[in-house]
């Protein structure tokens, strides 16, 4: 092979972007995926995703809100057989073996199937992936070709009544017995699937301390399944406690090495945030869509209230925020896809397991921005609809509801904002990232007033995107040195440096993706989204600065940010314009 696919360092192969790199970086320095650079084949499997939703899960939507579990197992099985089952899935052991691209492209399409979406994106990502990273030969023999086929449903069991986002307090025990097999104890709360699962990935501690993970079959004595829960959105999905007494595992079911569950738990829930980020800009798209389509129909003071600037600035909203997510997503995509394939064996588990753990930072940022403009986006969807976007018979209601259990499963929001300081700090202090030269060089320039200037397309975006870094870098140095190792308890700063982190990779994305693009709806979009978050950086950045600095220090840094944060006034109205009306001549997402 050649010098490009090993590794420098031990750690990132050569010719692949470092995982948080972006902090660090100078604009445009390393290419990025975006949605145009799909093949062929990968927009034949979007189309052919999205015939099978409106053809075999549309005409059943009925059934599949009202928990008709055989309706679910029978939808599964099909897609199964059509191979989206065993995109993540080697060849060998059943399944199809696909790009991480294709994987996104799927699990977009599959947004709009409603409940059936959650079951299928449980069954297919943390259901099935421990199994696929982890497992032994023998366990991929066994399990993986029903999992990929749809004929065994996976479950993914960590959380526990009193350990959610504390995965490492959970209290479900297992005990090594004679024969060497594995007594289970203890209780599962909120598993997705869980009704109907054959299959579950559990978590327990070996002797009440060692972490791990075990393959549990569901017809496994000892395992129950309790109600249903009712919750806010997505009713036809399955979530049901899971208790365990005294159920007793065959020895060769425990997933990976004993005391070693951590890893197949962070992993899977890295890749499990970055594919509920694509889930949620597959919802995102219908959103757009159907606020159009009911604003060219309904009328008001004598006009299609689609024809007021201020509907037409909520479509223009929607969609600039799709757009940046939709960036976000295939960026990292890109940089997953191109990690895998300089490493020696491209199919190989470590090499996946390797690529999630570098991007980890990435992962946590696009799921907390993904769900947030989701979010944004539904809340938009039952405004544009006024009252009637509070009545059930309306498609807005329940979207508003399903989406917002994305903010807090895989890892709530808040926690997900603390990964991402805290991981690029730690890798900071090990020497795997360096973020102490360019905070330095970042403070140089500040107090010397050297800021860069940019010429050619989107310069304005660009210098943007450099305040925006060297703000960032500031702050983060500042309070690291400020308050060293009690940096942990001063949670409001960290998920500032979180957000600050999280605008700067949504525009540089997005700036990046509409130069290649060169077009004028990718300018105007990248635009809006770079007005829009400059103005909330500023003000996030001063608030940080008062509180990561003292005295003098304070003073001399706020001066620094007023210096770096002063843009030129864009005219948000005209971009906004422009972006509705290319809303509702294509009658959505103009992309």
């Amino acid at each position: 092979m050649t010098t490009e696919g090993r590794e420098r360092g031990g750690s990132v192969p050569e010719g692949t972007v470092p995982g948080g790199s972006f902090l660090t970086g100078a604009s445009g320095a390393e290419p990025i995926f975006t949605p145009e650079l799909l093949t062929d084949e990968q927009r034949a499997i979007r189309d052919a995703v999205v015939a099978f939703v409106d053809r075999e899960v549309g005409p059943r939507r009925a059934a599949l809100e009202a928990r008709d579990y055989a309706v679910h197992r029978e939808l599964l099985a099909r897609m199964g057989s059509d191979g989206f089952l065993g995109i993540d899935v080697p060849e060998a052991f059943g399944g199809v073996g696909l790009d991480r691209i294709t994987s996104v492209v799927v699990n977009e399409a599959m947004a709009s199937a409603g409940s059936f979406a959650v079951t299928y994106a449980a069954h297919s990502g943390i259901g099935t992936l421990p199994t696929v990273f982890f497992g032994t030969d023998d366990q991929k023999r066994r399990y993986l070709p029903g999992l990929a086929a749809g004929t065994t449903v996976g479950a993914y069991a960590l959380t526990e009544p009193s350990a959610g986002s504390d995965a490492m307090g959970i209290r479900t025990r297992a005990t090594r017995q004679e024969d060497g097999s594995w007594r289970l104890d203890g209780a599962k709360q909120f598993i997705t699937n869980a009704g109907f699962a054959d299959l579950f990935t559990i978590y327990a501690k070996i002797d009440g301390e060692q972490f791990s993970a075990f393959l549990v079959e569901r017809a496994t004595p000892g395992l129950s399944v309790g109600a249903e829960e009712a919750k806010m959105g997505l009713h036809g999905a399955s979530t049901c406690p899971v208790t365990l007494d005294a159920a007793v595992v065959p020895a060769d079911n425990l997933l990976g090495e004993a005391g070693k569950g951590h890893r197949v738990a962070f992993n899977v829930l890295n890749v499990g945030r970055f594919k509920l980020a694509a889930a949620c800009l597959g919802g995102m798209r219908p959103a757009i869509g159907t606020a159009a389509a009911y604003a060219a129909q309904r009328s008001a003071f004598g006009r299609r209230i689609g024809e007021f600037p201020l509907i037409g600035a909520k479509l223009a909203g929607m969609a600039a925020r799709t757009y940046a997510v939709e960036s976000v997503v295939y960026r990292i995509a890109g940089l997953l896809e191109t990690r895998l394939a300089a490493a020696e064996d491209v199919t190989s588990p470590d090499a996946m397991r390797a690529a999630l753990e570098e991007y980890a930072v990435e992962c946590s940022l696009a799921k907390v921005l993904a769900s947030e403009e989701l979010g944004f986006v539904v809340d938009e969807l039952v405004q544009v609809h006024g009252g009637y976007g509070y009545i059930e018979e309306y498609p807005a209601a329940a979207a508003y509801r399903d989406a917002r259990i994305h903010r807090i499963w895989e890892g709530t929001n808040e926690i997900n904002r603390l990964l991402v300081p805290g991981t690029l700090l730690k890798r900071a202090m090990t020497g795997r990232l360096d973020l102490l030269g360019p905070a330095r060089r970042a403070q140089d320039a500040m107090l010397a007033g050297d800021l860069p200037t940019f010429e050619g397309p989107l310069a304005a975006e660009r210098g943007a995107l450099a305040a925006t870094r060297a703000a960032t870098l500031l702050l983060s140095g500042a309070a690291v040195q400020r308050f060293g190792t009690g940096l942990d308890e001063e949670q409001e700063v960290l998920a500032g440096l979180a957000d600050l982190a999280i605008d700067l990779f949504a525009m540089e994305s997005v700036v990046e993706r509409a130069v290649r693009a060169s077009a004028p709806i990718h300018a105007d979009f990248a635009r809006l989204v770079v007005a829009d978050r400059v103005a909330a950086v500023e003000q996030r950045a001063k608030s940080l600065a008062a509180r990561v600095a003292e005295g003098d220090d304070a003073r001399t840094l706020g001066a620094g940010i007023r210096r770096l944060m002063r843009t030129e006034p864009v005219d948000r109205i005209a971009i906004s314009r422009r972006i509705a009306a290319a809303v509702t001549e294509h009658s959505g997402y103009p992309l």
